[in-house]
């Protein structure tokens, strides 16, 4: 196994990002290369490219790889990249997705139940709650 950045000042890059399901994977693809394509520090050869990895649990997965001329600017070149893929992706409207859950209730407890009731009648009474906001 050869370790190329200790005779080599070139390195690989991986930025990873996951984005809303019903995004145009096209464009997202787009966008990551135009991305690595601004940045003067990101090598032409070999040219950066984009993997689509996965259907997440709350994102469609995907990861930019290339390669960047100095190791010595890793975490710059990797905050820069990320700044200028949240910009573009913002201007594109693409959404960078987060962990989403839904909740289904099987069975509540009487008490909990009429608990509940009894606050969704407080927040619809006019006289309980006279700006009508929820409690």
């Amino acid at each position: 196994m050869t370790n190329w950045t200790l005779s080599e000042r070139h390195m690989r890059l991986k930025i990873q990002v996951g984005v809303a399901y019903g995004s145009d994977v096209a464009l997202v693809k787009e966008t990551l290369m135009a991305c690595a394509a601004g940045n003067a520090w990101v090598l032409n050869t070999p040219a950066p490219t984009v993997l689509f990895l996965d259907f997440g649990e709350s994102s469609l997965d995907f990861e930019l790889r290339l390669w960047i001329a100095n190791v010595d600017h890793m975490m710059s070149v990797a905050s820069s990249l990320r700044f200028a893929i949240d910009q573009r992706f913002r201007e594109a409207g693409i959404e960078i997705s987060f962990p989403q859950r839904d909740l289904h209730i099987r069975s509540v407890d009487e008490s909990a139940g009429q608990s509940l009731s009894r606050s969704e009648e407080h927040d619809s009474d006019p006289v309980a709650n006279p700006k009508n906001e929820k409690a």
